[in-house]
């Protein structure tokens, strides 16, 4: 908890110079590719994080692989954050950052879960319906799972509707196997 509000006051002091700069775009790209960067690689992660490597060499490394590919605000940052000894919460910090674009942006992602590859009129089908339902912008993830046999899952903010076979036949056995109907009654 405590590192998520600390990172979240991070992300929204970006956020908020980003703004006021005109630049909250291209700010929003830059972030999306650190934290792709740090998913990506290993080795990155590991020199920023060893407590060992001295700050300023941290600040060379981040400098030669980000320097061609970010916006000097974003870079001015990440130097910022390796000062303060905060790398540890780049990868937090990003994500708050994304959710703070979001919430702007009035984005909400959807994430799609199916048994099966699900035609891209069911899908359209299914955001036209959520995104009526919160007058917002919609961001749809897709994702396969087999386990749940038939049917999707919606998730969407704080919902998440179990329309899947599997959700069927889970709720149906904890019925069956509630006791409150008793025998000879």
């Amino acid at each position: 908890m405590k590192r998520t509000k600390l990172a979240s006051r991070y992300a929204k002091a970006l956020f908020e110079f980003a703004n006021e700069r005109g630049q909250l775009e291209e700010v929003f790209n830059d972030v999306n590719f650190i934290d792709r960067t740090f998913d990506a690689n290993k080795e990155l992660r590991f020199a920023i994080h060893n407590p060992i490597i001295r700050t300023d060499k941290k600040m060379a490394i981040i400098s030669d692989i980000f320097k061609v590919h970010i916006n000097e605000t974003t870079l001015l940052y990440l130097n910022l954050l390796l000062k303060k000894g905060r790398e540890l919460q780049i990868d937090t910090i990003c994500s708050e950052f994304v959710k703070l674009y979001k919430v702007f942006k009035n984005i909400v992602t959807l994430n799609i879960t199916s048994a099966e590859e699900l035609p891209q009129a069911t899908i359209d089908a299914v955001t036209q319906k959520v995104q009526s339902y919160l007058n917002a912008n919609i961001e749809v993830e897709k994702h396969i799972n087999a386990n749940i046999i038939g049917g999707l899952r919606l998730q969407f903010n704080d919902y998440y509707i179990d329309a899947s076979v599997k959700g069927s036949i889970d709720k149906l056995r904890k019925e069956l196997i509630d006791n409150s109907y008793q025998v000879n009654f």
